[in-house]
C-alpha cells in the first residue's frame, strides 16, 4: 500500500470492521479510527442514544462531518459505520483518500453475530433477520460498487487481514 493513502474498511454491521481494522492498523503501523466510536466520544453518548435522542439524520450529519475531517489525514486505517457510504459525498471523499475495502458475510452468519446486541439501533425490534435482510437489500448496490471485497463469514480476524493486505498489494 502506497505511503500516505488511507485504508477504509466498510461493510454491514457485524462483518468485523472494527476488530479487523485494529489488527490491520497494528500490523501496518498506522493509526486506527473507528468512526462510530469517535462519534460516540465526541457526542458523549452511544450511537443508540444519539438515534433515540436526535434521530438517524442527525447521526448521518455527524458521520459526514467526521468523513470530511478524516479525508484530510493520511496513513490511517478507518473503520466506517455500516451506513457511512450510503452518502455519495462520503464515498467520494473517502475514495479519494485511499482504498476502500468492503467486508461482507452471509446473512445467517450476521444474524448469529448480531443477535442479542443492544447497541444496534437499526436492529432494535425482534425481527432481526428480517431487518438484516432488508438493510442488506437497501445497501446492496452501494456495497456491490466497491471493487475490493473480503468475505468474513468463516475467517478468523488474521485471515481477513491477510486477504486485505494481499488485495492491496495486487492493486498497487
Amino acid at each position: 500500500m502506497r505511503e500516505g493513502r488511507n485504508i477504509i474498511i466498510t461493510g454491514f454491521m457485524g462483518t468485523g470492521k472494527t476488530v479487523v481494522g485494529q489488527q490491520l492498523a497494528r500490523q501496518l503501523g498506522r493509526e486506527f479510527v473507528d468512526m462510530d466510536q469517535r462519534i460516540e466520544e465526541e457526542q458523549g453518548m452511544s450511537i443508540t442514544e444519539i438515534f433515540d435522542r436526535w434521530g438517524e439524520d442527525y447521526f448521518r450529519q455527524q458521520e459526514n462531518k467526521l468523513v470530511k475531517e478524516l479525508s484530510l489525514k493520511e496513513n490511517m486505517v478507518i473503520a466506517t459505520g455500516g451506513g457511512t457510504l450510503l452518502s455519495f459525498e462520503n464515498r467520494e471523499l473517502l475514495g479519494q483518500t485511499g482504498k476502500i475495502i468492503c467486508l461482507y458475510a452471509d446473512s445467517e452468519v450476521l444474524c448469529e453475530r448480531l443477535k442479542g446486541k443492544s447497541n444496534r439501533p437499526l436492529l432494535k425490534d425482534k425481527e432481526i433477520k428480517r431487518n438484516i435482510n432488508r438493510l442488506l437489500k437497501e445497501r446492496k448496490k452501494i456495497y456491490d460498487g466497491i471493487e475490493l471485497k473480503v468475505d468474513t463469514s468463516y475467517l478468523e480476524v488474521q485471515g481477513v487481514v491477510d486477504r486485505i493486505i494481499k488485495l492491496l498489494k495486487e492493486k498497487e
